[in-house]
Formats: structure tokens, sequence, C-alpha cells
């Protein structure tokens, strides 16, 4: 199970999604994903604000792999 976590803990911390558009209801990466946003989202916010709202899940994810792979839950 370990060596399963550990790949796929590579595989998040290896992309670098790169926001390039936010609307109400998606988002765009710059290699042409669009994504259906899974919560309600304000109207105005930045692309800016989203990659760090993206990166801090991001972070949140390989975190909580880090404690699944350490037995800690």
């Amino acid at each position: 199970m370990k060596t399963k976590i550990n790949m796929l803990k590579k595989s998040l911390l290896d992309m670098q999604p790169k926001v390039v558009k936010v609307t109400k209801t998606d988002y765009t990466l710059d290699n042409g994903d669009v994504y259906e946003h899974t919560f309600d989202i304000y109207e105005n916010i930045t692309v800016e604000k989203f990659q760090s709202l993206l990166d801090n899940a991001k972070n949140m994810i390989a975190e909580n792999l880090n404690k699944i792979e350490n037995d800690e839950v």
C-alpha cells in the first residue's frame, strides 16, 4: 500500500497546474483542460486567488497522504 501512496504522492507533487481563466462555473488550465467547479465560487475571484486555492488543495492532499503513509490517521 505504501508503494501506491508514494506513487500517487509523487504524481501529485509533480503536477504544476497553471490556471489561466476562471469563470463562475469552471476554470481552465494552461494545457487547455477545463474543469467544472465542485463548490460555489465568487463571481469576481481572480486567477491568482484561484491558483492559490488550487495550490493549497494540492498541498493538503499531499499532507494527508503523508499521514496515511505514516499510519497517523
